[in-house]
């Protein structure tokens, strides 16, 4: 089980360039792969690596600009965190256990 922590992303010297390339990397993949890298990341959790933390960021920008909203928690222009699990849901993603209400 994932953790429910934050990651308090403060900016260090560099950190935009690596931003960018990760960012880079994600948009050049496929909906279903950004997806399943967000589900790796929740079920790692946060480890409180500064790496990790702009890695996560910029998954959270590429899911921004590829499907809108993020499944990813940015408050304050600085605690970043993971909600739930998702699923692909046609072109977007809905949280696991929401998936098929609607149906119920």
């Amino acid at each position: 089980m994932p953790n429910k922590l934050e990651y308090l992303l403060m900016p260090r010297p560099g950190d935009r360039e690596v931003i960018q390339n990760y960012l880079q990397e994600f948009l050049e993949k496929d909906k279903a792969t950004l997806i399943d890298t967000y589900n790796k990341a929740w079920q790692l959790g946060i480890v409180g690596n500064h790496r990790q933390g702009l890695n996560y960021y910029a998954l959270h920008i590429a899911f921004k600009k590829v499907f809108g909203p993020s499944p990813f928690t940015f408050e304050d222009g600085c605690a970043l965190g993971l909600t739930e699990l998702i699923v692909q849901d046609g072109e977007g993603w809905a949280y696991a256990g929401e998936r098929g209400k609607e149906n119920a």
